[in-house]
């Protein structure tokens, strides 16, 4: 396996180490060739952008390589990511002052009826204490069981690394899977969730449902249930259904959801487009594996961020809505940053 990951690296040729949530086996993906054409049940591994544009295009890592095994079984493998890391697009870093002003600007223009929801994301750089990527990715799995975790390489793209809880869509056979996932809280034995969360949740358990009904039939929910993501709680609503549609015309519909976006979607993604200081990139993108033993798995790209040979910078964000208090997102964001920090640098807290 070393040598498929050498012979990626020499020819900068996309590879992908995946582990999906609750599973003990490993995988890696990795091209033989260069070359972009691919057939629509091929296998492999999908790796797309919040919104493509000249900075993040969408990828598709076919399975030429394909290896799958324990966690020790991947154990001392290593890349120099000093020649393969993308350019620093995130150049702004904000103050919680500056933060604070974005979400007060999101409130008043809810109050005023412009849109009902936003999302507001922020980049927090870092040093890295492990200089080897593959050593931080088997740490994140170790450590967080129930997410899907993901360290996918273009070289002189990006390196990219992500521990999301969250799926965006599922595909077996005709019967789809999803989720609404929303409201955010400290992970304790008794949650209790506030309206903010409950309303919030519920914008997004609206949307992806009015989606399936438009795609799918038989479309079936089960929840609200809190969902533990580390040291974070959330609120799921469950979906499954039989697609009657295609799976690009659900995702057209569905991505990028009210949990990432917000609501109406076009209105919340000019505001975005308007405030925030970076380049999403591939956060709230989303990947994971395409046809792989006959089934789609795609998540949400978040809990992630892109590494350079010497820091990363984190992406993190939170759902803004008419009862949003700027003091309290901004420390929800530095409640999720922890996520990737406790293993990328357990020595530093974002303060």
């Amino acid at each position: 396996m070393q040598e498929a990951i050498d012979t990626c690296v020499e020819q900068e040729l996309p590879f992908v180490f995946y582990r999906l949530p609750g599973s003990n086996e490993i995988h890696f993906i990795g091209e033989t060739y260069p070359g972009t054409i691919v057939e629509s049940e091929s296998p492999g591994f999908i790796f797309s952008p919040f919104q493509p544009d000249e900075d993040a295009n969408t990828w598709f890592i076919r399975k030429d390589n394909h290896f799958a095994g324990k966690l020790e079984d991947f154990a001392g493998l290593h890349f120099d990511i000093r020649n393969i890391s993308g350019e620093d697009m995130a150049n702004t870093k904000i103050t919680r002052e500056e933060f604070c002003r974005q979400v007060e600007k999101a409130v008043k223009a809810i109050k005023n009826g412009t849109f009902d929801k936003v999302i507001l994301s922020r980049v927090e750089k870092v040093s890295v204490d492990d200089k080897n990527p593959l050593a931080i990715f088997m740490s994140l799995c170790k450590r967080y069981n129930s997410a899907f975790v993901a360290l996918v390489v273009i070289p002189g793209e990006t390196v990219w690394l992500t521990a999301s809880p969250e799926l965006l869509v599922s595909l077996e056979g005709d019967t789809v899977k999803t989720v609404a996932l929303a409201g955010t809280k400290p992970a304790s034995d008794n949650i209790a969730w506030g309206e903010k969360e409950k309303a919030e949740q519920q914008m997004v358990v609206d949307y992806v449902h009015k989606v399936l009904v438009n795609n799918c039939t038989d479309v079936q929910m089960s929840g609200p249930v809190d969902a533990i993501a580390g040291n974070i709680a959330h609120l799921k609503t469950e979906f499954t259904a039989t697609l009657s549609t295609g799976m690009v015309y659900l995702l057209e519909d569905l991505h990028p959801t009210p949990a990432v976006c917000g609501l109406p979607k076009n209105k919340a993604l000019e505001f975005i487009t308007e405030t925030e200081l970076h380049k999403r990139k591939y956060y709230t993108g989303y990947l994971g594996p395409c046809n792989m033993n006959g089934k789609t798995e795609w998540y949400v790209n978040l809990r992630c961020g892109e590494l350079f040979p010497d820091r990363a910078n984190l992406y993190i964000g939170g759902g803004i809505t008419a009862d949003s208090v700027p003091e309290k997102e901004w420390n929800e964001t530095i409640m999720k940053a922890q996520t990737l920090l406790s293993v990328m640098a357990p020595t530093l807290k974002v303060v």
